[in-house]
């Protein structure tokens, strides 16, 4: 992992490969190691950058990891600018400062990319969409997320864990795959509670990003698990109809984390479209 300076805190990172950049936002609440598996098959492709977000992992929360009243937060855009901040800076390492990049954002990884591509459109060369959703919560999911946040301690989190992993992988995932269901569980008890909280308070905070889909003039590929309980195949598809010209690839025998429990057809769907819309257009 390499260390970055983003704004008020340190962002540590994985960074391996060569080739166009893509960056990966991971989901809540877990951190980089989501992506290990895709990035040892993508890295001859493409030069992959994987930080722990804001808060995860062994990124500290910073200052601007707290809501005016003292509490953890991270709102959606501000994790979008810390990556833009992030790219930005490795870009301008690799003397491609104006370089455009593709976005691979899962669950609230898609969340960020969402409001990255508002943010940011110049940036984007194209963005992978996977196991997400466009909507704002509804009130009853808002406040859950905000009774999380306010409740959290470290004593709590291997249970959070136990209890998020039955709706976060495919049916067959424990028996075949006990590997994976123990990765997924130690990457979520490792997190601290301020993380938690702040992602936890700042998705609940988020707005609706439906617009956003529509604006996207970029190509993009709609990614997600077969068995996915949260982000189903069908909603994903109707997300992939809002968006002007988009690709849409279903991920089989994986759940809501399609980089654990499948990253050969998770890493090849990424390289088939690349190759189709953007390496063809270059």
């Amino acid at each position: 992992m390499k260390k970055f300076l983003v704004d008020d805190t340190e962002y540590y990172a994985r960074t391996d490969g060569d080739g166009p950049i893509m960056l990966f936002a991971h989901g809540f609440p877990f951190d980089s190691r989501l992506f290990e598996p895709v990035v040892e098959r993508l890295k001859s492709r493409f030069f992959c950058v994987v930080p722990d977000l804001r808060g995860f992992g062994m990124t500290k929360l910073g200052a601007n990891g707290h809501n005016p009243n003292g509490f953890p937060r991270v709102k959606m855009g501000r994790y979008a600018d810390d990556l833009a901040i992030l790219v930005s800076e490795i870009a301008c390492q690799r003397r491609e400062k104006n370089a455009k990049i593709v976005l691979c954002g899962l669950s609230m990884g898609g969340y960020i990319a969402l409001a990255f591509a508002r943010r940011r459109p110049e940036r984007l060369a194209g963005v992978v969409f996977c196991d997400s959703n466009a909507t704002q919560d509804s009130p009853e999911k808002a406040s859950e997320r905000r009774l999380l946040a306010d409740t959290i301690t470290s004593l709590q989190i291997p249970a959070l864990a136990d209890e998020m992993i039955p709706n976060l992988v495919a049916p067959e995932t424990p028996v075949k795959q006990p590997d994976v269901v123990a990765t997924l569980r130690e990457m979520i008890a490792s997190q601290s509670p301020d993380a938690i909280a702040a992602g936890a308070r700042g998705m609940a905070k988020r707005s609706d990003s439906t617009e956003t889909l529509r604006q996207l003039d970029v190509p993009t590929l709609v990614l997600g698990g077969e068995f996915d309980k949260l982000s189903t195949p069908a909603s994903l598809d109707a997300i992939a109809a809002q968006i002007r010209d988009a690709s849409r690839v279903t991920i089989p025998r994986s759940g809501h984390v399609p980089p654990l429990e499948n990253p050969d057809a998770f890493a090849d769907a990424i390289l088939k479209w690349y190759d189709a819309k953007i390496n063809l257009a270059e």
